[in-house]
């Protein structure tokens, strides 16, 4: 523009002198040409969507073509070139060449802009179907069993995909960011779309995880009601039972009687297993959400309250997560009309909302299977107790009739123990009664009077004879006694004479003695009183009252002892003039009875008495306790919550702290409680003598002492908790007072600062520029306060949290507290800080997003402010302009127009002048007559040239016109102009470059005009110059000249003329231009009115094309869907054939072998026949014909031989048989020779008794008891006891190892040698020998018949048919005695496969247990640990002295596996993974890790001399080196000593050993050097990282169909998994030690795999770098082994690859050091530095770990963890497993492992074991449903102990 302003003034200047440059206008002219187009594009708007981008780029690429030449430019570089203005030249090219890179520019710009729109877009609409898709979903309780899978399946292709999708976002992003980088300039809109993007994938995102959790919570809703239903119809079928089964009055038998109670107790069991599962429903009910809601037809008479599930914004309108809000209106689906904080109404996605707990529906359903629990248990109740009283009376009414049944001759045979013990048997059931029949509806007040009547008449008659019977006994010795009679006869009168007297004396010595025994038993029963000593209210005043009686009490047993010494030393010395000695040897005897009583009565009165005085004691301290219990526990309910303000949770800090101090100081009276608790169990285990030891409510005040201990405790514990919640909570609160205040303080501020900003008024651009910057300044600072925000309300969530968890302590204590003492606490309603808290976040967030959005808002309104002045102002430029050019052109016209009339003037006066000259001429004509012809030839050109003058004024003529024409072109161009600006106004300035064009047209003609007019003019004037020049010569000069000057002006005015004649035709060139220019936009216009109908058509048919392809995808959708339902119908059809062919090859053997039984069983008949018929002959022999009939009659038979058997008499015809005996023992028989005694003693082994194990001998106590009470007495555990009782039942008989009796299963029964709770299990195991039935002809069979059958389980019969092997030999059921093994061959009792399995010692047959070592042992070999007890002769099993077993730290606990299910998602767990996840504690934990392993500790001696302690697992062969670990510091010494001090076991040793090695953890030293050492950002890492428990990889697959285990390259053949899953498993395998052989567990390399076929050899190429991961990558400098981390870091893994081996490695045990051979924690990682934290964090964040498999079961991805989780275990090998099958499903059932499941072989019954040795599935089984917390049950080869 400054070119352009020089040569204007240099065009004036020297327009003033009458002269113009003609280079200086041309190049002005090019360069302002230039500028203006360059205005054109710098100015040019950005299009806001696709399509008008892509006009904008095809319009650009007109104009680039259009100004791709100039004439302004050209004839300027023209004039510069013919001028040699270089300088000038060299400007005009750079000017033009900035022209042409900046349209250049703009293309490229459009096309990028384009393209990155497009992108954007496509993403935009991807991510709208997926919103639109999940907005509309509903999540109602309609069919919700059945779309809860469906949906769990698409969410997970959902995932799938949003992870694929989420990689093209971040090209995308990098795109942008490329873009904006390089500051392109429609940035804004980029942004603008970007930020859309963003935005809706960021609402994606949050819509996920609100399916995620309505997934979660839907499957919780449908699983519950599924149960509670269940439950509940299994309640009605116990109430049913109940009911129906256990009826009983006064006239039930005492055996129905015992047998219903048995029944009550085995039913109990059931009952409690239901108990679990309602309180389980009970806990669950309450965190059921509500789904009925939902649905918009559901109407509810209260408000519903939901809650948001993420943030949500509508206009200013914000709910926030966990934000409750009143749902007004659910009639549409995917958008519900809510009433959100602060009242406000807005419309919500359903998606995001959820109808929280508590459910009515779930809470009354639990709640009514909680009462009808408790309505079924008070029932039960009701029924023993009615049962119990009546076996109580029952037992009255026998030993009353007992003991009234006592005659003086009965007691005097009875030693005077036994009738005692009768009396007392009374006492026993009278006291059992009373007690039972309280609460019974049997008996009323009338029953019980009757009954203490009937007892009391008993007594009183048991009294006299007890008084008697010395009289008795005395009169019966006198009696039987005559040789003393005859002595006395012989003797003097003297002797006759003294003997009288001492008669007398004696007579009156017994009965003063007997005077005193009464009395002693008058004091025993006083005594026996305080056997059971109960309290009232106040304990210590009834206490005194007791001891005041026994002071009493004891002051007479000492008057008694002064009576008793005076009368014994009378008594001896009647004694000496006594000469009948049974007579004094019946004083002596009872002299020394009364003194052991009397003896006995003073030690127990003394022990009751300081019994009661430490029980006085210890009530008076229980009272203190109590009292300072109470107070402290009233003290810590006063609060139920705490405070939001500091002061005052410091001041409850101090509070707390003195309460504590408190009872520090008090704690002595907690000890000396004790102490005297203590000191009362000391007294009273003093108690003994004849009468057993009294409790005296002893357990009671146990419990009680324990219970104020427990309590003492928790306030302490409470006290602690408290204190540790307060001081975490005080600092944050004083945190987020601080931050939260000045938060506020600084929005008041700036909202004022904005409200400022906004009240200002603008009236400049430069003003709003700087309004600009002042709000872009302040909308930056409000979106850097976002962190400061989000860290406030992190604060403020960390003390909501806090002060959430501190309320839970006190509401779960305040509820301990009233569970505990069963008495409800006062509440009131309770205030919490954390809705303050709540409240204050809520307002905090929404000021702040409204002065954000505010913010934001206006900012833009700025921006668009401003972007529209700008266009104002470019408008009025270019309107200036316009104006500009205009009033020139007008002016230029004007002087055109004054310049004609000049030259119209000028050619008047040249026509007159030409006139006079024509005159002048005539006036001489005369004188010049020569030159007539001259004349008359100049006259001719004269008026030739005057025809031509007049034609060329036609010519200017109509060179006005034209140009008039061309001035009203002009206006109607103008006037088009301006219509055409306006519209093309109004469709957003679309046309503007063809408005512009036509201008610039216009211009370039009015230019031409104009040039043409100068031309014209400067014609003119050179014409009327010579005009004047020749008529001045003609003057002045003679006719000649002037002749020859008019000549030359004809010739002048001819080349003039033909000039002026090729001006018209460059004229008419420029019309023809004008118009072809006219042409071309009108042209133009059409082309883009029939583009943009093109357009339009394109955009029709494109819509009707994708409607075409969406139909299209919908039928190849359908397509699939048939396709894939057709697959399944076919491979069911499949499976359905094989399983019926399977089921008629079964059919087919199953008929086989009935055909060979009937065949067997018409053999036997031929053969019963053929003997039937030889004994008929014989018969018929033997017969004789009467006489007077002649009939044949048989002779009188003689009866058989027969000997008593097992359960009946044996024929001597059947021990031959047996090869028991031979015919000649017959032969002897019939002779006389041989008795039946004889042969029962010969055979007795056979016939009678057993060589079982009888008892148990306690060798500690150095006694026999039997085995039942072994189990009672803890010396047996239970399934050890069933094992020997039932070993007992299935050899013949049960033994009584004190009395030495063969009884029975139901004699011994009823004497008690075992409970009710083995009956049922020892009659199905006596089965064995009195034999089995066959179902549906009752035929009898043995046990091993019965086996196979399948009657019994193998296992339990492999047990059986051992026990009677070693006592004795197999029972023949039918015969009733035993057989050796080669005769049960030929009976079909045995087989050689069963005969193998026994003689095989492995585990299978170890089905007993020796509880003195733990190993499972034949039932031989159990026997021979056995000893013989020398007075019986029985088999007895020792029990060792436990104490002298402490010396050893021996575990071999037996083997079996632990089986831990978890109840949430019923996996399988380790015991390891159960304690992880805290559902064990640790002493479970480690009773259950001794069962799974045998830990041995061993000494090696080295050929040096040196000494190895190592410690090996039995089972695994696992082993370690203690001093190797010791000096590799993986342990510490302090350990070691733990261990060698019986601190610690050795299982507890073994687990801290394993747990350091597994996880590659140090010592808790250096662990916590390690913590120390780390910085801050990684400390949290190490104080949460989860080491996960060793397991192994998965190492084959299990094929769901065909029920079998197959390798993985099996299931790749078997299109079972895919090719990158399998895979992935092997590389799982090689870099955690090595391929798995499936077949039995092993570890292989790669090689060796290969080589055995479990691989191919193109996998084997694919797994060498997983190898390398286990193996170490070496170092090429150092030649050290690195980890795959390592491996990372150095770049010699690719990262993908290395993270997944190290994913491997992880969720299996750790991180492996190649180096060192062992795993590593993440902690150790870090330390090491193979990690840096993020990928530690990605490690520790199992949720995060890429889902690279396949589920082959359920067909959906997961991760390799997750694989793990959903994995079997086979028992024999250890191998893990993955289901599979070729249809997708959500899985079955485990069917591996499966114990305590319906129906199975394992697991049926305690006590007995897997019946398979080859884990052998069974698929129709369900699966094991344990409920509660937590369950475990136990699969092995034996019992459980």
């Amino acid at each position: 523009m400054a070119y352009t302003g020089t040569l204007q003034r240099k065009r004036s200047t020297r327009g003033s002198s009458g002269g113009w440059e003609e280079p200086g206008r041309s190049f002005s002219d090019a360069i302002a040409w230039i500028a203006q187009q360059k205005r054109l594009v710098e100015t040019a708007s950005w299009g806001d969507d696709p399509a008008a981008i892509e006009q904008q780029l095809i319009n650009h690429q007109k104009f680039h073509s259009s100004i791709q030449r100039s004439p302004e430019v050209d004839r300027a570089k023209d004039d510069l070139a013919k001028k040699g203005d270089k300088a000038n030249l060299h400007v005009l090219e750079q000017e033009w060449d900035n022209l042409q890179q900046l349209s250049f520019g703009r293309a490229q710009q459009l096309r990028d802009l384009q393209q990155i729109i497009q992108q954007i877009s496509t993403a935009i609409m991807w991510v709208n179907d997926r919103e639109e898709e999940e907005l509309v979903f509903d999540w109602g309780d309609k069919n919700i069993d059945q779309y809860i899978p469906k949906k769990q399946e698409s969410y997970s292709k959902l995932m799938s995909a949003l992870e694929d999708k989420e990689k093209d976002l971040n090209k995308l992003k990098a795109k942008v960011d490329v873009l904006l980088k390089n500051n392109h300039p429609a940035s804004d809109k980029i942004e603008a779309y970007q930020d859309t993007l963003q935005t809706q994938w960021s609402w994606l995102l949050q819509i996920t995880k609100c399916i995620d959790i309505h997934l979660k919570e839907n499957a919780a809703y449908s699983q519950f009601f599924k149960e509670a239903n269940e439950t509940y119809s299994t309640l009605q079928k116990e109430h049913e039972t109940i009911r129906k089964k256990f009826t009983c009055d006064k006239n039930t038998s005492l055996e129905n009687l015992l047998e219903l109670l048995r029944g009550l107790e085995r039913e109990r069991e059931k009952i409690m297993e239901n108990k679990r599962q309602v309180q389980h429903l009970v806990n669950k009910s309450k965190s059921i959400v509500r789904l009925k809601p939902r649905n918009p037809e559901e109407k509810s008479s209260s408000p519903v309250i939901v809650k948001a599930l993420c943030d949500f914004k509508q206009d200013q309108k914000v709910i926030c997560k966990d934000n409750e809000a009143i749902l007004k209106d659910n009639s549409q689906r995917s958008k519900w009309d809510v009433t959100g904080p602060g009242g406000l109404d807005m419309l919500v996605p359903s998606v995001c909302l959820i109808v929280p707990p508590p459910n009515p529906l779930s809470v009354s359903l639990a709640k009514k299977n909680e009462q009808y629990y408790e309505a079924i248990l008070a029932i039960w109740n009701q029924l023993y107790i009615n049962v119990k009283s009546l076996i109580a009376w029952q037992y009255c009414l026998l030993d009353i009739k007992h003991i009234n049944s006592l005659t003086m001759t009965m007691l005097a045979k009875m030693r005077p123990e036994d009738y005692r013990q009768i009396f007392k048997n009374l006492e026993n059931h009278f006291e059992e009664f009373k007690l039972s029949c309280h609460n019974s509806q049997m008996f009323d007040d009338e029953d019980k009077r009757r009954m203490e009547t009937q007892v009391s008449g008993a007594q009183t008659h048991y009294e006299q004879l007890v008084v008697q019977l010395p009289t008795y006994k005395q009169t019966i010795r006198k009696e039987t006694v005559k040789g003393v009679r005859d002595e006395r006869k012989k003797q003097g009168s003297s002797s006759t004479s003294s003997s009288i007297p001492s008669s007398y004396s004696s007579s009156r010595s017994l009965s003063e003695l007997h005077a005193l025994r009464l009395r002693l038993e008058g004091f025993e029963s006083l005594l026996s009183q305080h056997v059971h000593i109960c309290f009232g209210d106040d304990g210590v005043k009834d206490c005194g009252l007791m001891i005041t009686q026994l002071e009493t009490a004891q002051r007479d047993i000492n008057s008694m002892r002064e009576e008793y010494l005076r009368l014994r030393e009378r008594i001896l010395k009647e004694l000496e003039g006594i000469n009948d000695p049974d007579k004094a040897e019946f004083l002596r005897s009872e002299i020394e009875v009364i003194n052991k009583r009397l003896g006995s009565l003073e030690s127990i009165s003394s022990a009751y008495l300081q019994r009661l005085q430490a029980l006085r004691d210890m009530l008076q301290s229980i009272a203190q306790v109590e009292d300072i219990v109470k107070v402290h526990e009233a003290r810590l309910t006063e609060k139920e919550t705490t405070s939001l303000s500091t002061s005052e949770v410091q001041d409850y800090v101090s509070t707390l702290k003195s309460i504590k101090a408190e009872l520090e100081l008090k704690k002595n009276v907690l000890a000396s409680m004790e102490t005297q608790l203590a000191n009362v169990s000391h007294w009273n285990s003093q108690v003994g003598g004849p009468y057993y030891r009294c409790d005296m409510m002893l357990s009671k005040y146990t419990e009680q002492v324990g219970l104020l201990s427990d309590r003492w405790k928790r306030i302490q514990g409470q006290i602690d908790t408290r204190l540790q919640d307060l001081q975490l909570y005080l600092p944050q609160l004083q945190h987020y007072t601080q931050t939260s205040t000045s938060l506020t303080d600084w929005i008041d501020a700036t909202r004022k600062k904005q409200d400022s900003l906004q009240n200002t008024k603008i009236e400049t651009v430069q003003a709003l520029n700087d309004h600009i910057n002042k709000q872009k300044a302040l909308n930056t600072e409000i979106k850097a306060k976002r962190e400061t925000v989000d860290s406030v309300l992190k604060d403020n969530d960390s003390c909501v949290r806090s002060v959430k968890d501190y309320e839970t302590d006190l509401a779960s204590y305040t509820s301990g507290l009233e569970t505990l003492l069963n008495i409800p606490i006062k509440r009131t309603m309770l205030k919490s800080p954390t809705m303050d808290l709540n409240q204050e976040a809520t307002q905090l967030q929404t000021r702040y997003m409204e002065l954000f959005t505010l913010s934001g808002d206006y900012y833009k309104f700025l921006g668009e402010l401003l972007k529209s002045m700008e266009e104002l102002k470019i408008r009025n430029t270019r309107i200036d302009l316009l104006e500009e050019e205009l009033r020139l052109l007008r002016e230029n016209v004007q002087d055109h127009s004054s310049k004609n009339k000049s030259l119209e003037d000028a050619l008047a006066r040249y026509q007159l002048q030409l006139s006079q000259s024509q005159e002048q001429l005539l006036s001489i004509e005369e004188v010049k007559r020569n030159t007539a012809m001259q004349c008359s030839a100049t006259k001719d050109s004269l008026n030739t040239t005057q025809s031509q003058l007049s034609d060329l004024n036609d010519q200017v003529g109509r060179l006005n016109y034209l140009l008039e024409e061309e001035k009203r072109k002009r206006r109607l161009a103008e006037e088009r102009y301006t219509h055409q600006q306006e519209e093309y106004e109004l469709v957003l300035r679309k046309r503007q470059k063809e408005l512009e064009t036509v201008s610039w047209s216009k211009l370039e003609v009015e230019k031409s005009v104009a040039t043409k007019d100068q031309e014209l003019e400067q014609l003119r004037r050179q014409l009327a110059d010579e005009a004047i020049n020749n008529i001045k010569l003609t003057m002045m000069q003679s006719i000649q000249s002037e002749y020859s000057d008019i000549v030359k002006e004809r010739d002048a005015l001819l080349l003039k003329l033909q000039l002026s004649e090729n001006g018209k035709d460059r004229l008419k060139m420029l019309e023809d231009e004008l118009g072809r220019i006219k042409l071309s936009l009108d042209s133009e216009l059409r082309n883009k009115q029939r583009l943009q109908e093109e357009n339009d058509r394109v955009k029709r048919d494109l819509s009707y094309w994708k409607d075409q392809y969406d139909s299209k995808q919908s039928l190849i959708r359908q397509y699939d869907t048939d396709k894939e339902y057709l697959e399944r119908e076919k491979n069911a059809l499949k499976s359905e054939i094989e399983r019926l062919m399977r089921e008629l090859r079964e059919l087919e053997e199953t008929y086989k072998s009935r055909l060979s039984t009937i065949q067997k069983e018409m053999h036997e008949m031929t053969t019963t026949r053929i003997i039937t018929e030889t004994e008929l002959r014989r018969t018929r022999e033997k017969c004789k014909t009467e006489p007077s009939t002649g009939l044949l009659l048989l002779p009188e038979p003689k009866m058989p031989l027969t000997v008593r058997g097992l359960r009946g008499e044996v024929s001597v015809i059947d021990l031959v048989d047996a090869n028991l005996l031979k015919q000649s023992d017959v032969d002897q028989v019939n002779q006389g020779r041989l008795t039946r005694q004889d042969i029962e003693d010969r055979l007795r082994s056979y016939l009678r008794g057993s060589t079982c194990i009888a008892g148990v001998y306690d060798e500690a106590n150095d006694k026999v008891i039997p085995i039942y009470q072994a189990m009672k007495d803890g010396l047996l555990r239970r399934g050890t006891t069933l094992e020997l009782l039932e070993a007992q039942a299935a050899s013949g008989f049960m033994v009584d190892p004190i009395n030495n009796l063969y009884l029975t299963v139901s004699d011994a029964y009823s004497k008690n040698l075992f409970g009710p709770e083995f009956k049922d299990s020892l009659l199905a195991a006596e089965s064995a020998v009195t034999g089995y039935k066959t179902p549906g002809t009752n035929k009898i069979i043995s046990l091993f018949q019965a086996m196979e059958k399948g009657l019994i389980e193998k296992g339990h019969g492999i047990r059986l048919l051992q026990a009677q092997i070693a006592s004795g030999g197999i029972i023949d059921p039918e015969h009733s005695h035993r057989i050796d093994v080669n005769v049960a061959y030929k009976r079909g009792y045995f087989n050689e496969a069963i005969n193998k399995i026994l003689t095989d010692e492995g585990d299978e047959t170890k089905g007993f247990f020796d509880p003195n070592t733990d190993e499972n042992l034949t039932y031989l070999q159990l026997k021979k640990r056995c000893i013989t007890d020398k007075k019986t002769g029985l088999i007895l099993l020792p029990i060792m002295n436990k104490k002298k077993q402490e010396s050893t730290q021996k575990n071999t606990t037996r083997k079996r596996r632990v089986l831990i299910v978890d109840p949430e998602t019923n996996r399988e767990m380790t015991v390891r993974e159960a304690y992880d996840k805290k559902f064990i504690d640790y002493d479970t934990y480690l009773e259950l890790s001794q069962q799974e392993c045998e830990w041995d500790e061993i000494t090696i001696t080295a050929p040096d001399g040196s000494v190895k302690f190592v410690i090996i697992d039995r089972k695994t062969g696992r082993q370690y080196d203690i001093s190797e670990l010791l000096e590799k510091k993986v342990i510490d010494q302090s350990v070691l000593d733990k261990y060698r001090s019986h601190v610690i076991t050795l299982t507890e040793f073994a687990d801290i050993i394993t747990n350091k090695t597994t996880h590659g953890s140090f010592s808790s030293s250096t662990a916590s050097s390690v913590s120390q050492d780390l910085p801050g950002s990684l400390k949290h890492i190490s104080s949460v990282s989860v080491n996960l428990p060793s397991q192994e990889p998965v190492g084959a697959i299990f094929d769901t169909e065909n029920v079998e285990k197959i390798s993985i390259t099996e299931a790749l053949n078997r299109g079972l998994v895919d090719a990158i899953t399998a895979q992935r498993l092997l590389e799982a395998q090689a870099c955690t030690g090595g391929i798995i052989n499936p077949a039995n567990g092993r570890r292989l390399s790669i090689q060796e795999a290969s080589r055995l076929g479990i691989i191919n050899d193109e996998m084997a190429t694919k797994l060498k770098p997983a190898q390398k991961a286990y193996l170490g990558f070496e170092d090429v400098k150092t030649k050290k082994k690195m980890s795959v981390a390592q491996a990372m870091k150095e770049m010699w893994v690719p990262y993908e690859a290395g993270q997944r081996f190290m994913e491997f490695q992880f969720v299996t045990g750790g991180l492996y050091d190649p180096e060192m051979e062992c795993r590593r924690t993440l902690e150790d990682a870090l330390k090491m530095g193979w990690l840096d934290e993020r990928a530690a964090l990605k490690l520790q964040d199992i949720k995060s770990h890429a889902k690279n498999l396949t589920c082959p079961k359920s067909k959906l991805k997961i991760s390799y963890k997750e694989a793990l989780d959903n994995s079997l275990v086979e028992e024999s090998t250890g191998v893990r497993m993955l289901q599979a099958s070729s249809v997708s499903s959500r899985g079955i059932s485990s069917p591996y492992n499966v114990s305590s499941a319906p129906g199975s072989t394992t697991g049926s019954r305690s006590g007995s074991r897997q019946g398979s040795r080859r884990s052998s599935v069974d698929l129709s089984s369900p699966s094991s449903s344990l409920t509660g917390h937590y369950s475990y049950s136990f699969t092995s080869f034996s019992s459980t102990r």
